[in-house]
């Protein structure tokens, strides 16, 4: 074999030895090669390699197609599968509107985040017909926080929104600019509160927002406790005072699985209404929202009984 023979297979021999030593050097990652890729051996070691999960059975509800979309005559509307987490029908869901008293989940979330349930409001003159039309209230009646929220919620009384507020002036507290806060920490972007019931049809929100407060409001069962009330009597605390309370939602006993739901109406922004449903054995809800409606109970039963009707569950 001649000399050129052999050294050529040395040269070869130590190309490979080197070629070796490179792609076996230490975890430090230092080798020339791995330094000048800008990698290191551990992204292609199998032990180290990252592996997409198995995606779990998607549920999601199945559309029959053979049933029409529902006619209603609301200005925007959604339903919305809270399991799911997608909407099942949708109208001018960006289109801000006025919600009147659909605005007092928002302050009945204000007031279970900054009020003691307990506490003794001592209701003012200020906080007495502040809508000009109905008082639900009387002048230095007193009641606790819990029995305003159920006035504000059951029968929607507007002075009960307004004595929350006032009581939380007194401790300091800004109700509206919070109600705004928590509004934009929630992704409300399209959404502006001025007062606490909803009476001032300058404040707007969306349909697609309001979903987002429903959903966090959920995590609250007292709210959707007596929202789901159609009637309840309360007392003022020296028991001199009785409130026959009854609820404004006319779909009770209309419609089945009602887990709890708020009307609104304004002149400027007519019917308004959230209605949450159950689908029975699914562990699951559809949230309804209809704004500036002549029909809000007409609408919200057609939505409901439509999705019911052309979406299969499984």
């Amino acid at each position: 074999m001649s000399k050129t023979l052999l050294l050529m297979i040395l040269i070869a021999f130590l190309i490979v030895i080197n070629f070796l030593f490179i792609f076996n050097s230490d975890d430090s990652g230092d080798s020339p090669l791995s330094n000048a890729a800008g990698l290191n051996k551990n992204v292609f070691s199998a032990s180290q390699a990252y592996v997409f999960p198995l995606a779990e059975s998607n549920y999601m509800p199945l559309l029959n197609s053979g049933f029409a979309r529902p006619i209603i005559n609301a200005k925007s509307a959604v339903l919305y599968d809270l399991r799911a987490e997608r909407a099942l029908y949708e109208n001018n869901t960006k289109q801000k509107l006025p919600v009147a008293s659909l605005t007092k989940i928002l302050s009945a979330v204000i007031a279970l985040e900054n009020l003691d349930l307990a506490d003794i409001v001592i209701i003012p003159q200020e906080a007495l017909r502040v809508d000009e039309e109905k008082q639900t209230l009387y002048l230095d009646e007193r009641l606790t926080v819990e029995n305003l929220l159920k006035l504000m919620l059951i029968e929607s009384s507007n002075d009960s929104a307004k004595a929350l507020a006032l009581y939380a002036g007194e401790k300091g507290i800004d109700f509206t600019a919070k109600m705004n806060e928590k509004a934009f920490a929630l992704g409300m972007v399209d959404s502006f509160f001025l007062d606490t019931a909803g009476l001032n049809d300058e404040a707007y929100s969306t349909v697609e927002d309001l979903v987002k407060l429903v959903k966090y409001a959920l995590k609250y069962e007292l709210i959707w406790d007596i929202l789901a009330k159609k009637n309840v009597i309360i007392k003022s605390e020296d028991g001199r005072i009785e409130h026959q309370v009854k609820n404004t939602n006319h779909l009770f006993g209309v419609l089945p699985d009602i887990f709890g739901g708020k009307t609104g109406y304004t002149d400027g922004a007519l019917g308004c209404m959230i209605l949450v449903v159950d689908i029975p054995g699914e562990n699951d809800k559809i949230i309804s929202v209809v704004l500036g409606s002549s029909d809000r109970f007409g609408d919200t039963a057609k939505l409901i009984n439509w999705a019911k009707a052309a979406w299969r569950w499984e």
